[in-house]
């Protein structure tokens, strides 16, 4: 049975070069928990880093913790011009980094692939007294006809989409559940995100999605067939708007 890590086996490239990079906006939810320049971060399920980037642009240490060979090098990769850039091979079960050590940890996109129990045992021993946790996820907005047709065309074409319930990315994991991870000083912030995509940009992002068809399959250009119709339909100048809500939830554990 696949498991979780090798989800994104064959994902790395189109990941990191389709998927949405997060803004900078994010940093200002973490000034009122005295984060700083010198504050020390863990990126659990970091990817191919671009999460761990905005922290590394504002100067940070950060440890970026990924089981994936291929999503781990993409960093190592991207990010090897930060001198604070660390590349860990762990788990969020297992980070091999040392207790008491970490101010923040960020999980971002991830943190429903992980065993929360398991996981937050481990960040509790990471984090220093009053460390702060964040899980972070965007969702696909459907307030455009456009997104509504696309979310139907995931539902109909990819049960798997559906198994994980990827509608909420969050999967099965409430607000009401994940607020009780945290202890004190707790809060839920939402951000607005809208890009315009051409199709290449569209197509590669749903490429990177764990439920996407491997490559050069007939499933692949069937998707690609029904997708570039989709698009044709409704881009205006080879653009198409692609909205999210970035969700943040954030506090002490």
């Amino acid at each position: 049975m696949e498991n979780n890590v090798d989800k994104f086996a064959d994902k790395a490239e189109n990941y990191d070069k389709y998927r949405l990079n997060y803004s900078n906006e994010i940093l200002k939810c973490f000034y009122d928990y005295n984060f700083d320049k010198n504050s020390i971060i863990v990126d659990i399920g970091s990817g191919t880093g671009k999460l761990a980037k905005i922290f590394l642009e504002n100067g940070n240490i950060v440890y970026a913790v990924e089981p994936n060979d291929n999503m781990r090098n993409m960093a190592i990769s991207s990010l090897n011009g930060f001198q604070n850039f660390i590349s860990i091979n762990g788990s969020s079960e297992k980070t091999t980094l040392q207790e008491n050590t970490i101010d923040f940890i960020v999980v971002g996109q991830a943190f429903h692939w992980f065993d929360p129990p398991k996981a937050l045992e481990e960040f509790k021993s990471l984090l220093k007294n009053n460390g702060v946790l964040a899980l972070i996820w965007y969702n696909r907005k459907t307030n455009s006809i456009f997104m509504n047709e696309y979310e139907e065309f995931l539902i109909k074409y990819f049960p798997k989409y559906n198994e994980k319930n990827h509608r909420d990315i969050r999967g099965n994991i409430s607000d009401e559940k994940i607020k009780k991870y945290f202890v004190k000083d707790y809060r839920k912030i939402i951000l607005e995100n809208k890009r315009e995509l051409n199709f290449n940009e569209l197509f590669g992002g749903f490429l990177s999605a764990s439920y996407s068809p491997k490559e050069e399959t007939k499933e692949y250009y069937e998707s690609k067939n029904i997708l570039e119709i989709l698009f044709n339909k409704y881009n205006i100048n080879n653009k198409v708007d692609f909205e999210y809500e970035t969700i943040i939830y954030i506090g002490r554990i």
